[in-house]
């Protein structure tokens, strides 16, 4: 076979609560959008007749996952035909002994990836997938592949659900070195775990982590999507990979923040917001606006009335107050210890001062100068 096709994702996270969202109809919505996607990347897999559907790990969210989202992912995967499933499970659906890996009759065509002494052998692709991790052991797993004999004859794959080029901490799971995988001989790395998209590359391997289709929190900011590509010979018998990043994530999460310094009243506030040209709502997407700046003592932001304000702008919003206290920095010009000190140096500044900005980050310089002195911290 001169080439081998596949598309890559990982991270679906099927069934995941979304409880964060705090609203169970989007919550709902949220988990049906996971199962959409799930269906339109194989849709694309089955219409573009690809050879290899490659599912990098948190497939599922093992806790929370149902039967009948199972069983209706059994049946999408048992109609492609000519295409081979490989599945590699992750730390959100582990390999254990109830795990639907183990009591769901799986297709024929559907790989689930378990053990890294055994090599997938895809005769009809000329394809052998390995494996590490499954079950924890990156280090033994790759002390195992490491052994092997990687032919060139026919295209490598490894798939590997776990955290690159990290600190070899507990909390990263299944860590390594990038420099390592590469040391195997690889044609393609499929990656998965983090949520973001990560291309590694060198002379003769490509290894990428596609990051979650669908992005599922404020964390994971930015487009989303899926890898699709393919493993070729060229016409002087040397191997090629190609693989592109296919955007596909249908809603978006944003993080924001507003100065709203000076501002008395909450209409202001919204007067901001409308005025702001960096903040732009969509009702399809996900909001976390967070106010920042110094605002008067005698006002705090109603959140729940700013919120019902925005609501109906977006998909979902949050908001977070973190503004500090307005000092009157006046009342210290006739302070004679060091506050006092402090504020008419940066006045004295401030009036020999041309530039308009400069003015601006002086008057912010004495607001945390004195709220690092009456509060003995910084917000």
């Amino acid at each position: 076979m001169k080439q081998v096709s596949f598309i890559h994702t990982a991270d679906i996270h099927l069934d995941a609560p979304f409880s964060s969202l705090g609203d169970k109809e989007k919550a709902d919505i949220r988990r049906q959008e996971l199962e959409d996607g799930l269906k339109n990347i194989i849709d694309r897999v089955r219409i573009q007749n690809v050879d290899l559907l490659i599912i990098s790990g948190d497939f599922f969210e093992d806790s929370h996952i149902r039967g009948s989202t199972i069983i209706g992912v059994k049946n999408l995967f048992s109609e492609l035909y000519g295409t081979e499933v490989i599945i590699i499970p992750g730390n959100h659906d582990p390999l254990k002994e109830n795990s639907f890996y183990h009591t769901i009759g799986w297709g024929e065509n559907v790989h689930i990836l378990t053990d890294s002494n055994q090599v997938l052998f895809l005769k009809k692709c000329n394809t052998c997938i390995y494996n590490m991790g499954a079950i924890g052991n990156v280090a033994g797993d790759f002390s195992n592949i490491k052994e092997k004999d990687i032919s060139a004859d026919t295209f490598n794959i490894l798939v590997f659900h776990g955290t690159i080029d990290m600190p070899f901490e507990e909390s990263n799971y299944n860590s390594i070195g990038s420099k390592d995988i590469f040391e195997l001989g690889m044609d393609y790395v499929a990656l998965g775990h983090m949520h973001n998209y990560i291309r590694f590359q060198n002379r003769t391997s490509l290894m990428i982590n596609p990051g979650s289709p669908i992005p599922m929190g404020f964390d994971e900011e930015g487009v989303h999507g899926f890898i699709q590509g393919k493993i070729m010979y060229t016409d002087d018998n040397k191997k090629l990979v190609e693989a592109d990043f296919v955007p596909f994530s249908s809603r978006n999460y944003y993080n924001i923040e507003l100065d709203v310094t000076g501002c008395n009243r909450n209409e202001e506030i919204i007067q901001k917001l409308s005025t702001d040209d960096n903040i732009n709502f969509s009702n399809k997407d996900l909001y976390s606006l967070t106010l920042r700046g110094f605002i008067p003592k005698d006002f705090t932001p109603d959140i729940k009335y700013l919120m019902e304000l925005l609501k109906n702008k977006c998909f979902y919003v949050r908001i977070k107050n973190e503004t500090s206290i307005q000092f009157d920095y006046e009342q210290y010009l006739e302070d004679p210890g060091i506050k006092g000190e402090f504020v008419r140096m940066l006045m004295d500044m401030q009036e020999n001062e041309d530039s308009q900005d400069r003015k601006e980050i002086l008057y912010m310089a004495i607001q945390y100068g004195l709220q690092a002195m009456e509060n003995n911290r910084v917000d």
